[in-house]
């Protein structure tokens, strides 16, 4: 009988965490200075995985560096946590109890904080256009208000960060999580506890969106600051679901000033908050007005919806209701520019993200204007786009007037 002892089994390959050491400068390969970051290392996907880990890990620590230098701090949630306890971490302004207005982005749990999209950041395009330090700068060059020049307020949420490495002391995505060194070569991977490698207050996307207002905007912003919200993915889904709740909604609505949404997957049939899907429509909607037989109402309608489309960056493509081609958002729905990958669209689309938001803010009352768009078919862009089970129904004025009433 025989038996292979672990000291006979293939080590579990390491490599060096800078680009020097990679042999890399400027994610380009110092032997073919054409060829970009090359994953495929190895038929061992193992190899080619903690490869990867390694220029991530690279990657992320230059990102951070350049983001500290635009006056971002870096600063652990929980609030208060230990550097050897379970925690995230998340950028700030250094100065955020001034601001009188601050933007908030929610990104999508795949990546690192701070990472907008690795296709860029390894390839082209390169470090500051693939992560936050481009949209970091340009937010910079906006101003608070017409009567205030300063520049707003940043808080770059941790979306992806949420899976805590007991034996590493810090927090991982889930794609790195796979990456942590085994023992062999030929080991699987580490088991998930959901209590010992979580993160307490953030274990979900859902609990860190929280977690970021309750405890990091009310306890280090100023209380007069207005918020505008980006969301990505997954990160706009939080939101949305986050004041889709009516408690959340009563308490924060009135300093939510816009909301940006890209690559959402939340759309009117999730939304059970008449008031929530009030705010975020526009007014004189081609159909959604008349739907309810009565003018919309609220704070205001100031939300906006960006997906992918091979149309023109800014090209308006439905209205709140959306029609056979585009799911009903319950806000105006726009291009990017970008025909494929979600992670492109923040990357690719910030400025016009942004000129939007700040439009916002210049302008006392803002409303969603009234758009229209007639295609060659000469459909109507309006079409239904009907709520399924627990939702809001378009079409059923009394399902409308009665959540209204709640």
């Amino acid at each position: 009988m025989f038996r292979r002892l672990s000291s006979g089994l293939p080590k579990d390959p390491k490599f060096p965490s800078d680009l020097n050491g990679l042999g890399k400068d400027e994610v380009r390969s110092i032997d073919n200075p054409k060829a970009y970051f090359n994953y495929f290392l190895s038929k061992n996907e193992r190899y080619n995985e903690v490869q990867r880990e390694a220029m991530n890990a690279a990657l992320l620590g230059i990102v951070h560096e350049r983001l500290e230098k635009l006056g971002l701090a870096k600063i652990r949630i929980p609030l208060g946590a230990q550097d050897t306890e379970p925690h995230t971490s998340i950028f700030v302004s250094s100065d955020l109890s001034v601001p009188q207005r601050v933007i908030i982005i929610f990104y999508e749990h795949t990546q690192d904080l701070g990472i907008l999209a690795h296709r860029i950041v390894g390839g082209r395009g390169g470090i500051d256009e693939g992560s936050a330090v481009n949209l970091v700068k340009y937010i910079q060059e906006q101003s608070i208000s017409p009567g205030n020049a300063g520049p707003p307020g940043i808080i770059l949420a941790n979306m992806g960060q949420l899976t805590w490495w007991r034996r590493g002391k810090k927090a991982l995505t889930l794609k790195s999580w796979s990456a942590v060194p085994r023992k062999s070569a030929v080991d699987g991977p580490f088991r998930y506890d959901e209590e010992k490698n979580t993160i307490p207050g953030n274990r979900t996307t859902l609990e860190h969106c929280s977690y970021i207002f309750e405890h990091v905007v009310q306890e280090r912003c100023n209380p007069a600051a207005k918020l505008d919200v980006i969301g990505v993915s997954d990160g706009a889904v939080a939101f949305s679901s986050f004041m889709n709740d009516h408690a959340n909604w009563i308490k924060w609505s009135g300093r939510i000033s816009s909301f940006a949404a890209l690559a959402t997957f939340f759309d009117t049939r999730d939304i059970t908050n008449f008031q929530f899907l009030n705010w975020f429509a526009k007014v004189g909607s081609l159909s959604l007005s008349a739907r309810y037989r009565r003018p919309l109402t609220g704070a205001a309608k100031r939300g906006r919806v960006y997906i992918v489309s091979d149309e023109p960056c800014g090209m308006f493509l439905a209205g709140p209701e959306g029609h056979r081609t585009v799911a009903g958002y319950g806000a105006p729905v726009f291009s990017l520019g970008v025909p494929y990958y979600t992670e492109l669209l923040l990357p690719k689309g910030y400025r016009k993200v942004i000129d939007w938001i700040q439009e916002v803010a210049d302008t006392p009352d803002y409303e969603n204007p009234v758009f229209q768009r007639i295609d060659d078919d000469h459909e109507d862009i309006s079409e239904s786009y009907t709520a399924g089970d627990g939702g809001i129904d378009l079409e059923n004025v009394d399902d409308v007037e009665e959540i209204a009433k709640a």
